[in-house]
């Protein structure tokens, strides 16, 4: 079965990207421009055009709770970088230490801050928020140049479009373009690793933070995000059954090795 997307997919900022062909890094390595990659992505959408964040340009050294991540996963920030808070949001997608700290506080939410030392990425994906009236607001102008600042603090909308690839079976590894400016060797691609594409280039992002801050805008994309949404369940509950002790991690990862075989499958039949 082939899984088909409107020809409207050119008008996405991720499919501006120059799309140079195929093997530009060798068998089975795909990366920046790579058109493996870039014909199989499709679109996701960050943003709803009215929620707000809080973006602040950092002036002095900043611990920031992370609540999707675990113990050490917390932001240390320096001054220069950002914190962007949320607001409250639900304790359910969040981290077990938080969802217990919630529960012994009768709390069903929390607020939600992260940090973020890549400004120019929050530049192109934040437009100004601009005040309508009892309490609403509409996208302004990207915040281009504006986050460089310390003590610098913007009311922002999230605006930012990605490509997302399932890889298929032949790309076994990746050059994000961060590793290739830096001259750093590809990395493997492991089960539950999606390829993501935007404005700033390619790179890897936890399955879990795309499925969280990222929604479909099409059938296509509908249909992706449902498919590594029950991976991203499956894969959870294997570890924790392997972490509780239920089964060895060698089962884990197998039962996760196989479901991902299974999504790989299914991405393969993507048409754009």
């Amino acid at each position: 079965m082939t899984i088909s997307g409107p020809a409207s997919n050119e008008a996405y900022l991720w499919r501006q990207i120059p799309n140079q062909g195929f093997n530009l890094y060798g068998q089975g390595v795909v990366g920046p421009g790579s058109r493996e990659t870039l014909d199989r992505a499709v679109n996701l959408h960050a943003g709803d055009g009215k929620t707000t964040t809080q973006i602040d340009v950092l002036s002095k050294p900043t611990h920031i709770n992370n609540r999707w991540g675990g113990f050490g996963t917390d932001y240390l920030m320096k001054p220069g970088e950002l914190r962007m808070t949320y607001g409250p949001q639900s304790v359910d997608w969040m981290d077990a230490r938080w969802q217990k700290y919630a529960k012994s506080k009768g709390l069903t939410q929390l607020i939600d801050q992260a940090g973020s030392v890549d400004v120019a990425l929050m530049e192109s994906t934040h437009r100004e928020a601009i005040p309508i009236g009892n309490g609403q607001f509409k996208p302004g102008e990207y915040l281009t140049g504006r986050l460089r600042t310390p003590g610098t603090s913007i009311t922002a909308i999230k605006d930012a479009n990605i490509g997302i690839t399932i890889p298929t079976e032949d790309m076994t590894h990746v050059l994000t373009s961060e590793a290739k400016a830096a001259g750093v060797a590809p990395t493997r691609l492991k089960p539950g690793m999606v390829i993501a594409h935007d404005a700033l280039g390619v790179y890897t992002p936890p399955l879990k933070t795309v499925l969280k801050k990222n929604q479909p805008v099409d059938a296509v994309g509908k249909a992706v995000h449902a498919k590594l949404s029950k991976f991203a369940r499956l894969q959870e509950l294997a570890q924790t059954y392997a972490k509780e002790g239920h089964i060895s991690s060698q089962s884990a990862d197998r039962f996760i090795s196989k479901a991902w075989q299974y999504v790989m499958k299914f991405g393969k039949n993507i048409k754009l």
